[in-house]
């Protein structure tokens, strides 16, 4: 054996990581592709991002791992070293009303490329020229290594410094990362081995006792189908003055923003199902730790939050009520949500199985890389969700968004439409009951 097969032995997945594996195994197919995809306008060197890429690769052991499956059960083996290809394809020879369709099609191509999950590569990168001075590139993870903050606030901060390292011939600036995502998951399992678990556990089996997934909501909805379409993305944008007086009436209440936010979305969950007992899974980061700042991989965890909301009843009690279930959950937010379903005997471990309504906050900021002597803009696609209704609340340089993604095999365009018309109308009536 050599010392990098002794310095990378197999090592167990973290449990958020086998959800979403045996999710994915059950699928056949890779549903949690997590693309990046950024139009480039100047001097590109692709020789720089390529080793800028692979650098980052070489830094970050998630991106270096794969998932072979040793005596029935998954297992990260990570490559002492891997090469990031970055293939271009040349559009430029295609009349110039027919390259971004050209384009546009080949990355839907490429996003449903599958991962091999077994033997890896779980990062690839692909470069498309547009024109002499116009470039697409496109890095996609799969998302058992990755998350937003491992994007926005790690990958592609490293990859500014990286490339233009590289530009200039000189060596990288990035001190070594602290901590690697194995680090984390070997800490996930002693945690779960010491006193602190049953403690927190302890606070799961009161907050959840007797619950029951949410019902389906009384919405206009499709008739099942017998393929699953993908999922449709809808955004609402909040108008400032009506965000302005949102943030206000959080700190009347010494709340947070999203506690009034879902606050309100509760408030509107009700009137399409027939109980007060409402029941939705907001996600909660791990990275409570310094050292797992700067490391890359799926540190996301589900955190239900139970709420009782009457038919008829003051919104401020229910805003302090959100208050304090979100405090609890998140002062206990170290226990898996794998764990809930078998420790408890409430459900099957594994998403959907309780959740069908799912809710974030995001407040890191999406700013593009900024490359050395490049004009960058990021090209969005549509996000995947295992949820039937999933929304996410941005906040980003003063302003806010939300982004429902919804399965049109069980809710329509409709649907979602006046989901969302709803939510905004709550959302100015939560607003009105804080104004001073």
């Amino acid at each position: 054996m050599t010392l990098d097969e002794l310095e990378f032995a197999d090592a167990p997945l973290s449990y958020a990581q086998q959800s979403v594996w045996f999710l994915e195994r059950r699928a056949g197919r890779t549903r949690y592709a997590d693309p990046m995809t950024f139009r480039l306008v100047g001097e590109l060197d692709a020789t720089a991002l390529r080793a800028g890429i692979e650098e980052l690769v070489g830094r970050h052991e998630a991106l270096r791992t794969s998932f072979p499956v040793v005596d029935g059960l998954p297992v990260q083996r990570v490559a002492a070293r891997a090469e990031v290809p970055l293939p271009l394809t040349d559009l430029t020879s295609l009349p110039g009303a027919e390259r971004e369709e050209a384009a546009t099609r080949f990355l839907a191509e490429e996003l449903r490329r599958p991962f091999d999950l077994a033997h890896g590569p779980v990062v690839r990168a692909v470069l498309l020229r547009i024109a002499p001075r116009e470039h697409i590139v496109r890095i996609t993870l799969h998302h058992l290594v990755s998350d937003a903050w491992s994007w926005w606030a790690v990958l592609l901060r490293e990859l500014e410094q990286l490339y233009s390292a590289h530009l200039h011939g000189r060596a990288s600036p990035l001190p070594p990362v602290p901590a690697q995502y194995r680090d984390f998951v070997r800490r996930q399992r002693d945690w779960l081995a010491g006193p602190a678990y049953p403690k927190q556990l302890a606070y799961w089996k009161e907050a959840l006792a007797d619950a029951s997934p949410l019902p389906p909501l009384t919405l206009a909805s499709t008739a099942p189908q017998q393929t699953e379409p993908p999922p449709r993305t809808r955004w609402l944008d909040i108008p400032q003055p009506l965000y302005e007086r949102l943030r206000a009436a959080a700190r009347r209440e010494r709340a947070t923003l999203y506690m009034v936010l879902l606050a309100a979305f509760t408030r509107v969950l009700r009137r399409y199902v027939n109980t007060d007992d409402i029941l939705v899974a907001t996600r909660g980061g791990y990275r409570t730790r310094a050292e797992f700042e700067k490391a890359v991989g799926f540190f996301v965890n589900l955190l239900p939050v139970r709420t009782q909301v009457p038919a008829a009843g003051d919104f401020r009690d229910l805003l302090h009520q959100v208050r304090g279930n979100l405090i609890g959950v998140y002062t206990h937010r170290d226990v898996p949500f794998e764990r809930l379903g078998p420790d408890l005997g409430l459900w099957r471990p594994g998403f959907g199985s309780a959740v069908s309504v799912c809710v974030s906050f995001q407040t890191t900021p999406e700013v593009p890389p900024a490359l050395e002597g490049l004009d960058v803009t990021p090209i969005n696609h549509d996000p995947f969700s295992p949820y039937p209704l999933d929304l996410g609340f941005y906040e980003d340089g003063g302003t806010l968004r939300a982004l429902l993604i919804h399965h049109p095999g069980q809710y329509d365009d409709t649907a979602a439409a006046r989901l969302l018309d709803d939510l905004h109308h709550e959302l100015d009536a939560a607003a009105s009951w804080g104004d001073a």
